[in-house]
């Protein structure tokens, strides 16, 4: 165990008030506690005849001496403090000279001894401790009134302010400090005493005097550790980035941790004090990213950047680079070990300033080659070649444009040529040579067909497809609305037949689709209709409904093919018809549909309707259609696929 340390420098009592307890032997041996007193004897007196002592205490904190003197017998010596003469032998005057004085010797001492009595063990008059008067009071009582009223103020908790916003208490006592009491009492005069100055002091002296109190300080260092983890901050990186075409930032947080020596020693010097809150002593160490590393960042690059426009020159044309979109397609960035950095998106670039680009560089797209088909002739459309800037190219001109002032934020970048993907020499290589799937459906006379289905079959008309491109009838056509071409007709939704733009183009899905399927691509998207239709063969038609119902195909095959469309319009009392076929290069011998088989046929129900968009609908029948799909060659089926579609029933509905 570590031995208490005093925190207090005592003030010794003086030479003259040193205390004692018990007899003068024990005093001086208390005094001199390894050597035995000193006796001191007369030279001229002869220690072999009989002798008086007359003791002459001389009181110090270090020796006492005790000088013997010759009373009787022995012959004079030189330096005697007595007469020379025997005592015996003088005259009757100096008998009672000497009987007076050691009359006065006795009185004296009485006086003394009984000094001492009186005086007992009491504290001197005026003693007092830290403010605390314990004068004529011994030295168990002493004790007992400074523990009463000092004790509780030194019990008192010493605080300190956590970094976690709570409030830390080390109560002193419990935690290595002592207060000495018995020691102040000592030091203020307590205790039996045969020095006459104490002995005096009792009755009119004393003073002030300090409490000493010690302290244990690995004690107190292990309570100040045991608080340590809610001294405890951890370090914040300091942040930069661009929101909303603005610099948005934030200040870097130094870890913390409690400085467990430091605070030790706060907490002693507060307890000698009576300090009752102290300020933890904490140490700081500095994140990898600073607020001063950001404030340079932002000086030297994240400011300049969006000061302003960056113009990109390319031949005679340029563009501008806004602030705004410079800060979308920059990023801002500190490495692990505080380091700053920046980045550019060029396909973000690119994309933000697709239209300024357009507008201000006089590039033109390339155009691959395509194929146009008149009088049963594929001709081919050569392709043409265009200019672009690289995207590459773009983000370094912008880059070293963004820490210039001024006029000088400008950068040029070189056109480069930009070839077709589908040359005209490839078109003419790969020319479609035969219809390699077609379907034909009809419809009846009606307006709206006329209208829907030959916009549609239009606006297929022409389509190439180049090996593995997929077919998207929803993406050529696009929004089926009256500034399109398209007119109201009917379409089915919720199992009833109801009147919307681009009603019944769900017949050029169906006509397109067998055309592909005979054609043998790949069917990548399709779904029947959930009604049946007598006009199409049943469970091989597609419906399409934009934004959620597609028919798609791909052109898995070797090489590009055409998609041609037409519609022969209905006319009163004539049918119309839509069809499609698919120019290519045959791969399979032919390729066929097994028969449509139906099965598991059901009825709906008849309900009446009476809102005012009611239209009248005849009772269908529902039911379950399986068949395949045959890709024959060398004579044999190479390849089957199988299909299976249920048709809902259809209620028959009275408009009431």
């Amino acid at each position: 165990m570590t031995t208490p340390k005093p925190i207090a420098t005592r003030k010794p009592a003086a030479e003259s008030t040193h205390v004692v307890r018990g007899n003068p032997v024990a005093l001086m041996r208390s005094l001199r506690p390894n050597a035995p007193p000193e006796i001191v004897l007369d030279p001229t007196v002869d220690p072999s005849r009989g002798t008086s002592v007359v003791p002459n205490v001389l009181w110090s904190r270090h020796s006492a001496h005790v000088r013997l003197s010759k009373c009787d017998g022995g012959s004079p010596s030189k330096g005697s403090k007595l007469s020379e003469r025997k005592l015996s032998g003088g005259s009757g005057k100096k008998k009672w000279v000497l009987g007076g004085i050691i009359a006065l010797l006795v009185v004296l001492g009485g006086v003394y001894v009984g000094g001492y009595f009186i005086a007992g063990n009491q504290i001197p008059a005026k003693a007092e401790v830290e403010g605390v008067a314990i004068g004529g009071l011994s030295p168990a009582q002493a004790e007992e009134k400074l523990r009463a009223e000092l004790g509780p103020e030194y019990a008192k908790p010493i605080t300190m302010a956590a970094t976690d916003g709570s409030v830390i208490e080390i109560p002193p006592l419990e935690n290595g400090f002592v207060l000495d009491y018995e020691q102040a009492i000592t030091d203020a005069g307590g205790g039996f005493s045969w020095n006459p100055v104490d002995i005096i002091n009792v009755f009119n002296g004393g003073g002030p005097v300090e409490l000493p109190k010690l302290v244990d300080q690995a004690a107190v260092k292990r309570a100040v550790e045991g608080q340590s983890d809610k001294f405890v901050t951890e370090a914040e990186n300091a942040t930069l980035a661009y929101v909303d075409g603005a610099i948005a930032r934030t200040d870097s947080v130094n870890a913390t941790r409690l400085d467990t020596d430091a605070t030790t020693t706060a907490v002693v010097e507060a307890f000698e004090t009576r300090e009752l809150e102290i300020e933890p002593v904490l140490s700081e160490s500095e994140p990898a990213v600073t607020t001063q590393k950001v404030d340079q960042a932002v000086d030297t690059f994240a400011g300049p950047a969006i000061s302003g426009p960056v113009t990109i020159t390319a031949g005679d044309g340029s563009f501008q680079v806004t602030p705004e979109q410079i800060a979308q397609v920059t990023t801002l960035a500190f490495d692990e070990s505080g380091t700053f950095s920046h980045s550019i998106d060029g396909e973000l670039l690119m994309e933000l300033t697709e239209e300024a680009r357009t507008e201000g560089l006089d590039l033109a797209d390339a155009k691959d080659a395509s194929y146009t088909l008149s009088g049963g002739t594929m001709t081919v459309v050569p392709a043409t070649d265009g200019g672009t800037v690289e995207p590459e190219a773009v983000v370094a001109a912008l880059d070293e444009a963004l820490v210039k002032e001024g006029e000088a934020r400008t950068a040029a970048v070189e056109i480069v040529p930009l070839p077709a993907d589908f040359t005209t020499a490839e078109a003419e290589a790969a020319k479609p040579k035969e219809v390699i799937g077609e379907f034909t459906t009809n419809y009846p006379h009606a307006a709206y067909r006329n209208t829907n289905l030959g916009r549609a079959a239009a606006t297929v008309n022409g389509s190439v497809l180049l090996p593995g491109d997929v077919f998207s009838l929803n993406d050529t056509l696009g929004p089926r609305t009256a500034e399109n071409g398209y007119t109201d007709g009917y379409v089915i939704n919720g199992g009833v037949l109801v009147r919307e733009s681009g009603g019944g183009i769900s017949q050029a899905a169906t006509t397109l689709y067998n055309a592909g399927f005979f054609a043998g691509l790949e069917d990548v998207e399709h779904k029947p209709h959930s009604l049946y239709f007598s006009r199409y063969p049943a469970g091989r038609e597609a419906t399409i409904y934009y934004g959620s119902i597609d028919m798609k195909f791909r052109n898995d095959t070797q090489n590009p093919i055409y998609i041609q469309g037409y519609v022969n319009k209905s006319s009163s009392g004539s049918r119309g018809s839509i069809t499609f076929k698919i120019w290519g290069t045959k791969e399979w011998d032919r390729i066929v549909s097994t028969e449509l088989v139906r099965s598991d046929y059901y009825n709906g129900e008849t309900r009446t309707v009476t809102s005012a968009d009611c239209e009248p609908q005849a009772a269908i029948q529902g039911f379950t259609v399986t068949w395949s799909r045959l890709f024959y060659k060398g004579g044999e089926v190479a390849k089957k696929e199988d299909y299976r579609w249920k048709y809902s029933a259809g209620d028959q509905i009275v408009c009431g």
